[in-house]
């Protein structure tokens, strides 16, 4: 009975010892925003394009398109791509079934269900781009509505104190937009 206590001889548990790494005292990091770090992507023109037309014309488009851009990852990857393929094959499966069972023609179920799942897919994929594009309006509705809050606050402040520090940090704060 080792673990419980219950052993018949009287020795004493083993000594455990406890080691602790010593960490030193970590610096404060100046606090780094968005607007301080340098640009992840540069905004420049590809340069695969032809320098010479102003506007990029469907030949253009054509020639960009490579066997590689069709890869899996690439549409798992892709916002709202899970969402239509579902809807795609939940519709496929209904109208398949209840074709082969109303009509019992496997070939004319399987034209549904072919008609199905690409409508569904449509479905999905509007339905989810909808969504998303409220939700982004909402974002920025957000964004405004708390740049106003704070605009409206910091005016009632400026009104009652004229020289207050904070006030001041707020616009060098702001000033760096």
């Amino acid at each position: 009975m080792g673990w419980f206590g219950g052993s018949s001889s009287a020795q004493p548990p083993s000594k455990v010892s406890y080691v602790s790494e010593y960490k030193e005292p970590e610096k404060k990091k100046p606090q780094q925003y968005l607007e301080d770090l340098p640009p992840k992507f540069e905004d420049s023109e590809p340069q695969s394009r032809p320098q010479t037309s102003s506007q990029p014309t469907l030949k253009d488009a054509a020639m960009s398109i490579r066997f590689s851009d069709f890869n899996v990852d690439r549409f798992v990857n892709m916002p709202c791509f899970r969402e239509a393929m579902i809807t795609g094959f939940q519709a496929m499966g209904v109208l398949g079934v209840v074709t082969f069972l109303i009509h019992k023609n496997p070939s004319k179920a399987l034209n549904w269900s072919m008609g199905g799942f690409f409508l569904g897919n449509l479905v999905g994929w509007e339905q989810c781009r909808s969504l998303r594009r409220r939700s982004f309006e909402m974002v920025e509705k957000a964004k405004l509505e708390k740049e106003e809050k704070h605009k409206r606050k910091w005016e009632s402040l400026k009104k009652s104190q004229d020289s207050d520090e904070d006030l001041k940090n707020f616009e060098n704060f702001n000033s760096k937009k």
